[in-house]
């Protein structure tokens, strides 16, 4: 099934939205690039489910991949034992 010349103008600027989610979320704002990405997706569902299925897709990625928060690091023990 072809797609219309609008949703191919869609499909290219939901690749480049994209690109730019994750650029967003490389550079650390993972929770603003996933409040777009869906964003995106809610808009786009309809006129190019296509494109909202990259959308959902980066979505995925974003949260499967955003660092978790770490615990501090152990403390040196300060007792003497065992030494």
């Amino acid at each position: 099934m072809g797609e219309s010349p609008g949703n191919e103008t869609l499909e290219s600027l939901a690749k480049l939205f994209d690109r730019a989610l994750r650029a967003l979320g490389d550079a650390g704002e993972e929770d603003a690039a996933c409040r777009l990405a869906a964003e995106g997706w809610w808009l786009l569902r309809e006129p190019s489910p296509r494109s909202a299925r990259r959308l959902n897709a980066t979505l995925h990625r974003l949260t499967v991949h955003a660092p978790k928060a770490s615990a501090p690091p152990p403390q040196p023990s300060l007792s003497k034992e065992g030494a």
